[in-house]
């Protein structure tokens, strides 16, 4: 169960918190907070990328419906940066089209490299012990994805837009979603 605030609602997360949470973990949860941020995907929608999801021309990662809480395809933006930590982590690690992104690297699992994702519970233990070396209270892999919208409205991104890069179905949801008061 994720801790939430008073309001009920994850942690919301200044870009540096994101940034030092990122710098102080191992090179793949690392990867993938930087992912869940910039890209506003939801745990579950970014543990389960495949290479051939990712497009590295026109720096967007699709989401399958498959992996969707809404069940419907999206595209999403992510930082040339990120895409480029992307681009260096598939190939050092020789992942081909079908392979996740975030495999499960247990030296106990039938499976060769990028045939399973990384499960959200491995995730979500990683992360606890992240928030908890930084000091972040109240915090959640979800803090990102909220984040990350919160700061896209700040910034003066049309509410629309932050619709449908977070996949939600209405505007209202998203703006109880939001935390507006939050510093960037």
């Amino acid at each position: 169960m994720s801790k939430t605030n008073r309001s009920g609602k994850s942690t919301c997360l200044s870009k540096q918190e994101v940034e030092t949470i990122a710098s102080n973990l191992p090179l793949k949860y690392g990867l993938l907070a930087e992912l869940m941020y910039y890209s506003a995907g939801r745990v579950k929608e970014i543990t389960t990328i495949r290479v051939r999801n990712l497009n590295f021309n026109k720096q967007l990662i699709t989401l399958e419906k498959g992996s969707t809480k809404t069940r419907e395809t999206r595209q999403v933006p992510v930082h040339p940066r990120v895409m480029e930590e992307l681009k260096h982590w598939i190939n050092s690690n020789q992942l081909t089209e079908d392979d996740y992104v975030f495999f499960t690297d247990s030296k106990n699992t039938k499976y060769q490299k990028g045939e399973k994702a990384v499960s959200t519970q491995s995730v979500d233990q990683y992360f606890r012990k992240a928030f908890d070396w930084n000091g972040v209270i109240g915090a959640s892999t979800h803090s990102f994805r909220r984040s990350r919208l919160t700061h896209m409205l700040q910034r003066g991104m049309n509410i629309r837009e932050i619709k449908d890069i977070s996949g939600h179905k209405s505007i209202v949801s998203l703006q109880q979603y939001l935390d507006s008061d939050r510093e960037e």
